[in-house]
């Protein structure tokens, strides 16, 4: 009998220790920019996975299809005149002698962006490579049996330079795990017909306005950055001029730190009031213009690419069901078309209708860092009934247009998208 309790404690003990760690490896989604700075520009993020709870596929479904699109890694800002500009009011402050240690490496940073930048705008860094690589490395592993042997996968790519390099990344990723695969690549104009889409001229200006409002309802906090940055902040209001326009231009380079693999030590210069209202800004800026938005959702959803798209998604999806040899078909291309195809989709998290007031509070960065990725993986059971399950950035996505989830019915998706 004293056996058995001994024995039956050891098993409660094992179960428990178990039971623990998988729980403690799952990570909670975060709720603030606060341990990553690098969120402040929310669509200029560096990836971050997050190792989330999965529902399993109902009893007897396979998987057997992968359908995806994915924008461009991490990548290089554009050279708005503000680099020479704060670059220039860096050098002026060393050459009078009045920067901070703090400041002596704000400038430094500030010269290594610029020098990395080399006047290529939008172009894709290593670690805009690495992270598509990294997720390629996670898909082949999570659904091996896709792959496995001489599956065909098509590529498709947006014609812009950044989102080709994500392409050979990632299916170079997927190449070398297996050298079987038989991958085809493309890019081309027609392609954009389904690969992008941005918002009318008219509605951004319209959102512009609106954007505008909230934005000059908050004052910057140039004292915060000034301590931080200069010995003599009387003095230099004479060397650098307006103090505060150098805090904008040199949060035009912080929030890109990250993509070069720098520290925050720049964004750490600026008032983290100023980084939290600016991460707002730029989450409103997105969601209304791109997302479900009251003001603008109908019309961007309405735009003819959107409908391109989900004839592509369709079409391919319903030839792999047919038995045709494709078992993935991987799109690259930007954060606009993401953003509208998923709240076009109805992924919960994009596709709520928010007024511009409540997309001030939308945690972007959770949805469109570089290399965002909305993933839809098929299933299959003996009898032929298909079901399909959303990723969003690798994460189990429900939809608001349907009931139940995460796996869908997909005739019944396509009844309910009805485009």
């Amino acid at each position: 009998m004293k056996r058995i309790l001994i024995l039956s404690v050891i098993a409660a003990m094992t179960f428990c220790g178990c039971a623990t760690k998988t729980r403690s490896s799952f990570q909670a989604l975060p709720d603030s920019i606060e341990s990553n700075l690098n969120r402040t520009g929310v669509n200029t993020n560096p990836y971050e996975y997050f190792h989330t709870p999965e529902t399993h596929a109902p009893a007897g479904y396979r998987p057997f299809y992968i359908s995806h699109y994915g924008r461009h890694g991490s990548r290089s800002n554009w050279e708005s005149p503000s680099y020479g500009k704060v670059l220039n009011s860096f050098e002026k402050a060393h050459e009078a002698g009045i920067l901070t240690e703090e400041g002596e490496k704000a400038y430094e940073t500030v010269k290594t962006v610029i020098s990395l930048h080399n006047h290529m705008d939008g172009r894709l860094t290593p670690l805009g490579a690495k992270e598509h690589r990294q997720i390629a490395d996670r898909m082949y592993n999570k659904y091996n049996s896709v792959f496995s042997g001489a599956k065909k996968v098509r590529a498709v790519s947006s014609v812009v330079p950044r989102c080709i390099v994500s392409m050979a990344a990632f299916t170079g990723e997927l190449l070398s795990h297996n050298s079987n695969l038989d991958i085809s690549w493309d890019t081309g104009e027609e392609y954009m017909n389904y690969l992008s889409s941005e918002d009318t001229r008219e509605k951004r200006h319209e959102a512009r306005e609106i954007i505008n409002e909230y934005r000059n309802a908050h004052v910057r906090d140039t004292m915060f950055f000034a301590s931080r940055i200069f010995t003599d902040i009387d003095k230099a209001h004479e060397v650098v001029g307006s103090i505060d326009k150098m805090t904008r231009r040199a949060m035009e380079i912080a929030i890109i730190c990250g993509s070069f693999e720098l520290d925050d030590s720049l964004l750490r210069c600026i008032a983290p009031e100023d980084l939290e209202y600016s991460s707002k800004i730029y989450s409103l800026d997105l969601y209304l213009r791109q997302c479900n938005s009251v003001e603008f959702g109908d019309s961007r959803m309405a735009v003819p690419e959107m409908k391109a798209f989900m004839d592509d998604f369709i079409s391919k999806a319903d030839e792999a069901i047919a038995g045709g040899p494709t078992v993935a078909d991987l799109r690259f291309g930007h954060d606009y078309h993401l953003l509208a195809i998923a709240a076009l989709i109805g992924v919960k998290g994009i596709a709520e209708r928010l007024t511009a007031e409540e997309a001030m509070e939308w945690p972007g960065w959770l949805y469109t860092p570089f290399a965002a990725n909305l993933q839809a993986v098929f299933y299959r059971n003996k009898a032929g009934n298909i079901l399909v399950k959303f990723f969003i950035n690798e994460r189990e996505a429900t939809l608001l247009n349907m009931e139940g989830g995460p796996y869908y019915d997909w005739q019944a998706l396509k009844d309910t998208w009805a485009i």
